[in-house]
């Protein structure tokens, strides 16, 4: 069965979309600095994640309930797949300073002396968190967001984990173009190699795929 979801809802995810794009602009044609607290109200829709799960959703298979995608579990599922997407602001940073933007690496960096770095760590444990929540609200038993829809936040987190782990993927083209190749046109290549286990090796390795 295909997924069926309000079109109310639909609507208001992009309006919102819409809504927190023209609050950005003003921020910077305005010169505002918002903290911490007001930039990720505002980012986390703008990320756009929401809008681009609900696509995927229609086609997994169960049925959504307006209940389910106005209740508690979607929103904690969006809220952190959407701080999994603040990745994207360890790799802009220096780029959207030099436009005149903000982000929230610039913002946390005024907490810490100016210190960039620290202002990535701290993003970095914030999104490992999120993703370690995401990963336990996937695998854990029961809920009302059906096991197939949950999947898809996990799998769009591990898109934006993909186009920023190393490099702004939006600005370098050339590295997404190799992953794709890499997945599509290059032949896939396994070096095999062959180890001797001792019988105790392998009475620790039996063990721990039991445990």
């Amino acid at each position: 069965m295909m997924t069926t979801l309000s079109l109310e809802h639909v609507h208001v995810q992009w309006a919102e979309l819409a809504r927190v794009m023209m609050v950005e602009a003003e921020w910077r044609m305005s010169g505002h600095t918002p903290s911490m607290e007001e930039y990720m109200a505002v980012a986390e829709p703008s990320y756009a994640l929401g809008t681009t799960v609900l696509t995927f959703l229609f086609f997994v298979g169960p049925e959504l309930s307006e209940d389910v995608v106005r209740g508690p579990e979607y929103g904690e599922l969006f809220r952190h797949m959407s701080i999994c997407g603040g990745l994207n602001d360890l790799r802009s940073c220096e780029r959207e300073k030099g436009q005149g933007k903000i982000n929230s690496v610039l913002l946390l960096a005024r907490r810490h002396g100016g210190c960039i770095e620290a202002a990535k760590a701290e993003v970095a444990s914030a999104i490992a968190a999120s993703r370690m929540e995401l990963l336990r609200m996937l695998v854990r038993n029961g809920g009302e967001v059906p096991c197939q829809c949950r999947r898809e936040f996990w799998n769009i987190s591990k898109v934006v984990h993909l186009f920023y782990m190393e490099v702004d993927g939006y600005a370098s083209p050339k590295e997404m173009m190799r992953a794709s190749n890499e997945v599509m046109i290059e032949p896939l290549r396994v070096v095999r190699k062959t180890k001797t286990h001792t019988p105790v090796e392998s009475y620790k390795f039996g063990q721990a795929c039991l445990s």
